[in-house]
């Protein structure tokens, strides 16, 4: 059908908050990064408050700012451009800039139902991410449950069994993470076979991320 006036009005008003934050997403990105190299936190959140006033949505800052920021930091530091130091000063930035954006996006409406249940997975230390993840979840209504990075295996089913979550998200930003990855689902869903189960990073392998988006059921050989 023809949209109302109504309904054309707000497209419109859609379309030019776009537009806004479009303009400037480029040189925002570029600003972060400064800001983290030079390791200045007072700069990364002014860049992101820019942001936030130019109705840039949450997603999009992750996605369009902070994440490609990261990213370059990660190889700057492999390729010996930065030091340990100076990468983990830049991830402690962008924690704390984390932190000012769930203040910003605050009030949301609750969706009523069972929590989201966020962790590493043994030796995941690197869990911006999942931070970045949280934060969106949070903002939508959804309940989160963070219990960070360096989770031991054994204590997942009864981390479900306390807080009965409708879906577990993992992260996996190691190489070869596969079989860990895999021990993980399991320990999951041996518990709670019906539970959703949700992996991201880096580390996923690439047969999993080309997989359709399937239940990965206890007991089953994954691909080698």
């Amino acid at each position: 059908g023809v949209p109302s006036p109504r309904a054309k009005a707000m497209s419109n008003r859609e379309s030019e908050r776009a537009g806004k934050w479009r303009s400037v997403v480029g040189e925002l990105r570029r600003r972060y990064l400064d800001a983290l190299l030079i390791g200045v936190q007072e700069v990364a959140e002014r860049v992101i408050r820019e942001a936030i006033d130019a109705e840039m949505p949450e997603a999009v800052i992750d996605a369009e700012v902070i994440t490609p920021a990261m990213r370059t930091v990660g190889d700057l530091w492999e390729g010996g451009a930065i030091t340990v130091a100076d990468e983990h000063l830049a991830t402690q930035i962008s924690t704390r800039v984390l932190m000012l954006q769930r203040e910003a996006f605050r009030a949301v409406e609750r969706r009523p139902g069972a929590p989201v249940l966020l962790l590493g997975m043994p030796g995941e230390h690197h869990i911006l991410g999942l931070q970045m993840a949280a934060s969106i979840l949070l903002h939508a209504g959804y309940g989160v449950v963070m219990l960070g990075g360096d989770v031991p295996l054994s204590d997942l089913p009864a981390a479900v069994e306390r807080h009965r979550p409708a879906v577990v998200g993992l992260t996996a930003t190691m190489p070869g993470a596969g079989a860990q990855l895999r021990a993980a689902i399991e320990a999951v869903r041996v518990h709670a076979p019906g539970i959703g189960v949700i992996a991201g990073g880096a580390g996923v392998p690439d047969w999993r991320r080309r997989a359709p988006p399937t239940h990965w059921p206890a007991g089953s050989r994954s691909p080698t």
